[in-house]
């Protein structure tokens, strides 16, 4: 009986020694209010993967799906150009007067993109616009996640046309300040992932917002717009990537 007791306070012991050990080896830098507990490494990923910010949102099931993943210790790049007075702009970062658009990639496997367009002013219009790629030598791996957030609140939205060459998500932008969209999705390698988003300038309708095919001959070298889309929507230039 001793000798079963005291293999068992030394198998505790051990059991406490190795889950001290790995609380201890991740030194917590930021807790947001869904209790996801972040590194400072992985808080500075975050930020350059998406935008400072991310983090506050981030619920534990998005952190164990990001831990698991390891995309933070893969190929990154994030190349960023801002040039308001150029038409035509390659690279993966375009600025307006009124927005950006940034496309970030981390490779494994496959790679993960992440498209994030940041409004510096506040539209007027709030319609249906449209975020998407065009794949060129890539296959598209998992459903794109897109998302708009602002001070009043956070819209996901899964009304996406795809095509074998492309994909394209329209989302109706909420009320508020400081509008953020993200759009996240996975890649094969080999190719280049050409990104647009395109604003409404006018009010529309959902099915308005889904006439185009995909084309780099189209705004932001994505989106082909036909019938009254062409006139309704800004043309604002796209990002490209290769991976």
């Amino acid at each position: 009986m001793k000798k079963k007791i005291g293999f068992l306070i030394l198998l505790l012991t051990a059991i406490c020694a190795f889950n001290c050990k790995s609380v201890s080896a991740k030194e917590v830098y930021y807790t947001n209010d869904n209790g996801v507990q972040l590194t400072q490494e992985e808080y500075e990923f975050l930020t350059k993967m998406y935008w400072d910010g991310y983090q506050s949102m981030m619920t534990q099931e998005e952190y164990e799906k990001f831990n698991q993943s390891g995309i933070m210790y893969g190929e990154f790049e994030s190349k960023e150009v801002v040039d308001t007075n150029i038409v035509e702009t390659r690279g993966t970062i375009h600025a307006t007067a009124n927005k950006r658009i940034k496309i970030s990639k981390a490779c494994t496997t496959n790679c993960k993109i992440s498209v994030v367009v940041t409004w510096i002013n506040n539209p007027t219009i709030r319609s249906y616009d449209v975020i998407g790629a065009y794949l060129n030598g890539v296959s598209l791996k998992t459903s794109p996640i897109t998302r708009v957030v602002s001070s009043n609140t956070t819209r996901f939205s899964d009304n996406t046309k795809s095509a074998s060459n492309g994909f394209g998500t329209s989302i109706l932008l909420p009320s508020g300040s400081n509008l953020i969209l993200n759009q996240d999705y996975d890649v094969s390698k080999g190719g280049t992932v050409y990104a647009s988003y395109q604003h409404a300038t006018s009010n529309t309708t959902l099915a308005t917002s889904q006439n185009y095919t995909f084309s780099l001959t189209g705004y932001g070298r994505v989106f082909l717009f036909y019938n009254s889309a062409r006139n309704i929507y800004d043309a604002m230039n796209g990002v490209d990537i290769s991976v």
